[in-house]
């Protein structure tokens, strides 16, 4: 979970709020009952400010807010007036803390200040969200809070203090509702404000709640069994959980039983990296491990449609005409054999084990930091120089996908477009869309490169015409490819034309006047720019 996961505004939302929590809880929380009552206990509380929830990666801190979160949402968020909740992303050493701190902010900014003229200095930013939050009953919830040096010493440090840093010194001083944070060590706070500030370190789960836990993964063994497990285990939830998924799915208890147990939840993970030996040897030359280790290399979510056409990028000539992979993606190519039902497949069996924390309803894939970690690990010991090579090639294509791909869904506008197509009725431009993208991946796939471009012109009007330009500017792309495949100059014109008029209606003049050259260059000098610009 990256980014925003919960908003609620009562002025403006009270109708039609936000889909609440970003992945739904389907279990019930076992054996946080007692935590759920200190959130409680913190939200009626006037002069709780701040509540510092801290515990070990797996410890299941981000359940427990989902679960409170859930119950607020339940009960109409109980006098909220404003309900904000973001997750950070895994901070790993080559993570840019502060990137990820400012895209925070941005994105806070943009939904407390509204229509408001932002400043653009950083310290003024952080004040103005601050203030923002401090006009109404607010709930902010931060999840994986990123540990740094936070510099609280006072007023008069603030222009070296990092912008989190006074965020907390802000909202612990005076805050009219409640500021949750949730992270792996205990944060550095004021000793003037800890009257208002609660540190909450997440214990355990006992025996019996860790037995509970096991047997609502499936597991069917003795009692007496199951608490064994859970003592050896430390209580650990995400290593519960991963257990239980294995037993519960035709695991063998007897490979759980080797691993050495004993009481070390002071080295953290070291607990769930066993487990996930367990399961990497379960899944030893699957789909379901390769795809994991491609997960791995990711820094943020990715679609299923992200994915898919990525490993099938070296089947699609447009593809390699826009992003020229190199040949890294080869260590894939048992993922790229997969069809998109298989594909599908493989994604809800990794949900099913909890190696995935998305539903596969939603198409993004997402793992545990620990569990990333591990992986990331694996990949580059079985393919030594892989994980560096590749993890350029994803970045660049997730990046391009993201910008040419095509919504889920066109938006259409009102009545009247299906007849500037020629068409009786909406039902009618809407098949005939869908019937030209048809024979689009069928000339691609053919190689039929000319053909393809036309299609790929004509498609690309249609979605003009209905209202959707991402999926037009996804046509002309192509249709731009396709035209340099089959060098015709004629049809690379026409579809140049049409590409350069949509980069100027987005704003992509630069690339536009780049294109244009090139154009000039391959179809000769006498190829002037205001013919192409008609």
């Amino acid at each position: 979970m990256i980014g925003v996961f919960v908003t609620f505004w009562r002025h403006r939302q009270a109708k039609s709020a936000l889909n609440g929590l970003q992945e739904p809880i389907q279990d019930k929380l076992i054996g946080r009952r007692q935590d759920l009552v200190m959130l409680d206990q913190a939200w009626r509380d006037e002069s709780t400010n701040l509540f510092l929830l801290n515990a070990l990666g797996g410890s299941g801190k981000t359940s427990l807010l989902q679960a409170w979160l859930s119950s607020l949402e339940r009960d109409g968020w109980r006098d909220a007036d404003k309900v904000y909740g973001w997750s950070f992303p895994d901070v790993t050493d080559d993570v840019d803390v502060q990137a990820l701190t400012d895209e925070f902010i941005g994105h806070a900014l943009n939904w407390f200040a509204c229509d408001l003229k932002l400043p653009s200095r950083p310290l003024e930013r952080v004040n103005l969200l601050c203030k923002l939050a401090q006009r109404h009953r607010t709930l902010l919830v931060l999840d994986n809070f990123p540990s740094f040096e936070l510099e609280i010493e006072g007023e008069h440090n603030a222009q070296n203090a990092h912008p989190l840093g006074v965020l907390l010194n802000s909202l612990a001083a005076y805050n009219p509702g409640l500021c949750v944070i949730a992270a792996r060590e205990p944060l550095p706070v004021s000793e003037i404000f800890q009257q208002h500030i609660i540190q909450y370190t997440l214990p355990e789960l006992g025996m019996d709640a860790g037995a509970d836990l096991l047997r609502q993964r499936g597991v069917m063994l003795p009692p007496g069994t199951l608490r064994k497990l859970s003592h050896d285990f430390c209580g650990h939830p995400l290593t519960l959980d991963l257990l239980g998924s294995y037993l519960g799915n035709g695991g063998e208890l007897a490979d759980v039983s080797a691993i050495l147990a004993w009481r070390d939840k002071e080295r953290e993970g070291l607990q769930t990296r066993r487990a996930l030996a367990i399961l990497e040897n379960w899944l030893w030359q699957t789909p379901e491990l390769l795809l994991l280790y491609l997960v791995s290399l990711l820094d943020r979510p990715a679609t299923q449609k992200d994915l898919y056409l990525l490993l099938h990028s070296q089947r699609q000539a447009w593809f390699q005409r826009w992003l020229r992979p190199d040949e890294t993606l080869q260590a894939l190519a048992p993922l790229s054999k997969l069809s998109l039902r298989d594909f599908s497949r493989v994604q809800r069996h990794l949900y099913k084990l909890r190696l995935i924390s998305s539903a596969p309803d939603t198409g993004a894939l997402e793992m545990h930091a620990l569990l990333r970690t591990y992986f990331r690990e694996r990949v580059r010991a079985r393919f030594p120089g892989i994980p560096e090579r590749l993890q350029p090639v994803l970045e660049k294509c997730t990046q391009t996908l993201s910008a040419i791909l095509p919504p889920a869904a066109p938006v259409l506008p009102g009545a009247g477009v299906e007849r500037r197509l020629g068409f009786a009725d909406m039902q009618a431009a809407i098949k005939a869309t869908r019937s030209l993208g048809v024979k689009l991946e069928k000339s691609a796939l053919q190689k039929h490169w000319y053909r393809a471009s036309i299609i790929a012109n004509h498609l690309c009007e249609h979605h003009l015409i209905l209202g959707n330009l991402s999926a037009a500017m996804y046509c002309a792309r192509r249709g731009v490819a396709y035209a340099e495949l089959s060098r015709d100059q004629p049809s690379l014109l026409q579809n140049m034309k049409l590409l350069t008029r949509l980069l100027r209606l987005t704003g992509g003049t630069r690339e536009a006047a780049f294109l244009l050259q090139r154009t000039r260059t391959v179809c000769g000098k006498e190829t002037s720019a205001p013919r192409l610009t008609a």
